[in-house]
């Protein structure tokens, strides 16, 4: 399994660096509005998942080259990959694929079809949620304290959402068109919903997590006993 999240890890860091070089050089109408790309959150979620990759990779290196893992290394991803970087990626693709479904031209406008090629549209907002799925498949995480785990998710939306709030009452301008066509308490809804979307989404990747390696989590304290027990009857020998 080490050897599959090694893979993982190089080839997320190389395909979503590749993304994100060709997304910032494909030109949108939008682009030169305020705040630039910046006002997207695909592009701040594109931006954490190779920060997450590259970090992961570094981790690799470093356990190759040691010969074992260091602790905060590990802490530092998992945190990273359990609060933002697996609640995030599925909430672009769930809720991204479904506005469009119900209407393309709220989220993702025909026109963008002849701009942006397929593959970075999906790069933006499929494959983000299928690297996230598979890297919590196939890499064991130790998932942080719900309150931290929490803090740091809801953090980074909020943030997020005080960006365009702080773009549209400054420059009038909404990124999202059907925010404009909202009144403000419709709007914060809105906002709460999409928080307890990014919630559900952080408890569901720690119970695939739970589904996945509790066994072999038992399985590792089940051998760590063991190995402290004979370490204790070789000193009474």
């Amino acid at each position: 399994m080490r050897n599959y999240g090694r893979s993982i890890h190089f080839g997320g860091t190389a395909i979503f660096t590749f993304f994100l070089l060709e997304y910032n050089k494909t030109p949108t109408p939008w682009d030169w509005g305020p705040g630039g790309k910046w006002k997207y959150f695909q592009l701040w979620n594109l931006v954490f998942q190779v920060t997450f990759f590259v970090f992961a990779s570094f981790g690799d290196i470093v356990t190759f080259f040691r010969g074992q893992e260091t602790n905060w290394i590990i802490s530092i991803r998992d945190t990273m990959f359990a609060a933002i970087v697996f609640p995030c990626g599925v909430f672009v693709t769930a809720t991204f694929w479904g506005i469009y479904f119900v209407d393309r031209e709220l989220v993702y406008p025909k026109i963008l079809d002849d701009i942006i090629p397929t593959w970075i549209n999906h790069g933006l907002h499929t494959w983000v949620a299928v690297s996230v799925i598979l890297e919590g498949a196939i890499v064991r995480h130790r998932y942080p304290r719900n309150v931290v785990g929490l803090f740091f998710a809801l953090l980074f939306q909020v943030i997020y959402l005080s960006w365009i709030s702080y773009i549209a009452y400054t420059q009038d301008f909404w990124v999202y068109p059907f925010l404009r066509l909202m009144e403000n308490s419709a709007r914060t809804a809105f906002f709460g919903l999409c928080a307890l979307v990014l919630v559900f989404f952080y408890f569901m990747g720690k119970g695939m997590n739970r589904v996945i390696w509790e066994g072999e989590e038992a399985k590792i304290t089940a051998q760590e006993k063991k190995n402290a027990s004979k370490r204790k009857a070789k000193k009474v020998e």
